[in-house]
């Protein structure tokens, strides 16, 4: 099964691009992409779940929607909040290496909850001002 993947990308002509994972090469692009400075976010779905993954400042973020949990993955607790469409709150950032592992594993096991990092729940998060 693939995992279809959505990159926004700043100034390209259509808004973005549509990828296919099937692969751990598939990924490594995806991360290599998600790295460029014009690209930040990428949305991958299955048809049981969706993985939000943005890479800035070398860490990665990750937000889980599924069945298991709705929740962010914890990281560095120095990594600061991002602000993106998704928004990712401070202490998410990962270690790009684990951020690509986790990708791997949402690509193999076809859209579960990679256990390879933890999760803390959304609605454990303090409310925003």
């Amino acid at each position: 099964m693939s995992i279809s993947g959505s990159v926004p990308i700043s100034g390209h002509e259509q808004g973005g691009q549509s990828l296919t994972l099937d692969t751990v090469a598939d990924v490594d692009q995806l991360v290599a992409l998600l790295s460029e400075p014009t690209t930040h976010t990428a949305t991958l779905e299955t048809s049981r779940a969706a993985i939000d993954a943005h890479v800035q400042d070398g860490r990665g973020y990750l937000l889980y929607s599924g069945d298991e949990v709705f929740g962010y993955s914890i990281g560095d607790e120095t990594s600061p909040a991002v602000e993106s469409e998704v928004g990712f709150p401070a202490g998410a950032g990962l270690p790009i290496e684990q951020f690509r592992k986790a990708l791997v594993e949402f690509v193999a096991t076809e859209g579960r909850l990679p256990t390879s990092v933890p999760w803390r729940d959304a609605a454990d998060l303090p409310a925003q001002p």
